[in-house]
């Protein structure tokens, strides 16, 4: 390959500026959704004419809503392949002699550095005929050579290609992470009506959330897991959290021949800065755990599935070495009867392993309970640390 043809091609400036391009569709598009009649024009209707026209009109601002929303992963798509700069041909022909001779031909580097997530390296590569390589052996020596703790993007190949292709490293976050989960399902009943998940994200976020369906048994356990699922995909897909649960929202709402309501509890953590963003939707309370005192998280808003507009309740924390996350279900609280008991027993614990401390929570409900389950019952624990092995490197 000729030399200036030598280049890391995350996307070429064309593509950049189609996908821009249609960026601005999808927001022209959600323009013409947000357009509102004059409120004259409907006030000889009849009520129900009035209420059709209410509903259509909320109908098309969530549709607006979920444009923009496609419009901005669109634009941020683009603007990450733009942050993604090559390094500069002196510091490139030092990274390629160094590793050369551990058995890496390198043909370029491309690297942004963000705030929020680290180092990010996009780096085109393969091994010689003579060396069998890993994706962590290369990391474990950009990692050297960068001064940084450097890791394999997720579901990167194990084996180096003994053809170039472009592997991603990304800094190691500055905390690490241990979770638990703990289950009880209502008396009479074979299955739960809540649901949860635990969601690595990239760039340094995970995310954690459970579902609680109305009622219990089938139809609890159907309306939950449809929830979480959404939840899951729209995630994937690049969507925010608060965009997924309104779309996931107007789904339920859509269904108005059934009654779909289920809450919705999502824990965000950027392993990165140990922000924690918390997001209620008709949820139970949060305690954040540090040392022997403990902040219980309330909202008192209404479940998904009842008006098409959310009231999203959005909090932040600041979490340090040490803390714990525990998030519950309604069954969980109103098994011990007085809440402030569950506060100060999670206020008590003294065990580290996140999953001892959901499973003894959960004995410690059952107990109160003398030993029935009303509802159903579920809770996750989510301990964070500083990343011992950044000190060591």
């Amino acid at each position: 390959m000729p030399k200036e043809e030598a280049q890391i091609v995350l996307m070429s400036a064309y593509g950049k500026k189609k996908l821009l391009g249609y960026a601005d569709s999808f927001r022209n598009l959600a323009k013409t959704f947000t357009y509102r009649e004059k409120a004259g024009k409907s006030a000889g209707a009849d009520r129900q004419m009035h209420l059709m026209h209410r509903r259509l009109m909320e109908n098309r601002e969530i549709l607006a809503d979920n444009l923009n929303e496609i419009a901005r992963i669109m634009s941020s798509l683009a603007e990450e392949s733009c942050r993604l700069k090559p390094l500069p041909e002196k510091e490139l022909k030092k990274i390629v002699h160094a590793c050369k001779s551990s058995g890496i031909l390198i043909q370029n580097i491309c690297r942004t550095q963000d705030e929020i997530s680290g180092m990010k390296l996009a780096v085109e590569l393969r091994t010689d005929e003579r060396h069998v390589l890993t994706a962590e052996d290369a990391a474990a020596l950009l990692s050297a050579l960068f001064g940084r703790r450097l890791l394999p993007e997720k579901d990167a190949l194990f084996f180096l290609s003994k053809e170039y292709e472009t592997l991603v490293f990304e800094e190691e976050a500055a905390f690490d992470i241990l979770t638990g989960a703990a289950k009880a399902t209502r008396e009479n009943e074979t299955v739960s009506g809540d649901t949860c998940c635990l969601i690595e994200k990239g760039n340094g976020a995970y995310l954690m959330a459970i579902s609680d369906g109305m009622g219990s048994g089938e139809k609890a356990m159907s309306d939950s897991e449809s929830v979480i699922d959404l939840l899951e995909k729209f995630i994937e897909a690049g969507f925010s959290k608060e965009t997924a649960a309104e779309m996931i929202n107007g789904v339920l709402v859509a269904r108005s021949e059934e009654e779909n309501m289920s809450t919705l509890d999502v824990c965000e953590i950027n392993l990165y800065t140990g922000v924690c963003e918390l997001m209620k939707i008709g949820a139970s309370y949060t305690y954040i755990k540090r040392g022997d005192m403990v902040e219980q998280i309330a909202s008192d808003n209404l479940p998904l599935g009842i008006f098409h507009r959310l009231d999203l309740d959005r909090q932040t924390r600041q979490l340090k070495d040490g803390d714990y996350v525990v998030m519950v279900s309604d069954g969980v609280v109103d098994g011990v009867g007085e809440e402030i008991l569950l506060r100060e027993f999670i206020a008590h614990l003294q065990m580290q392993n996140p999953q001892e401390i959901a499973n003894y929570i959960l004995q410690f409900v059952l107990h109160r309970s003398m030993g029935k389950v009303a509802d159903d019952m579920t809770i996750l624990v989510l301990g964070i640390w500083e990343n011992t092995a950044l000190e060591e490197a």
